[in-house]
């Protein structure tokens, strides 16, 4: 049964689930207006990005193997000479 007080609260619970809404529209409309202020950029500037990073990734993948090179022969060097080491002759 419908009464003065069902309403009421039907009514109060409504409101307060449009003031809820209001407030997400609100902050929405805030989200795309300081999206509109970004710049956005073009198909052929992200490809040019891309382009730029995949060299410098390139580079740095050189120097990698450069650096690996490096302590490869660091490693063979030091093996060479833990090879060179005799032992003691009481442990012989």
């Amino acid at each position: 049964m419908i009464n003065s007080k069902s309403l009421k609260k039907e009514i109060f619970a409504a409101y307060l689930e449009s003031q809820t809404e209001i407030s997400l529209l609100k902050k929405e409309i805030e989200i795309l207006e300081t999206a509109q202020d970004s710049r956005i950029l073009t198909v052929d500037q992200l490809g040019n990005d891309f382009v730029n990073r995949c060299e410098i990734h390139g580079k740095e993948f050189n120097l990698f193997i450069q650096d690996l090179k490096i302590a490869g022969e660091f490693l063979r060097n030091k093996i060479q000479e833990v090879k060179k080491v005799e032992l003691p002759s009481f442990i012989k």
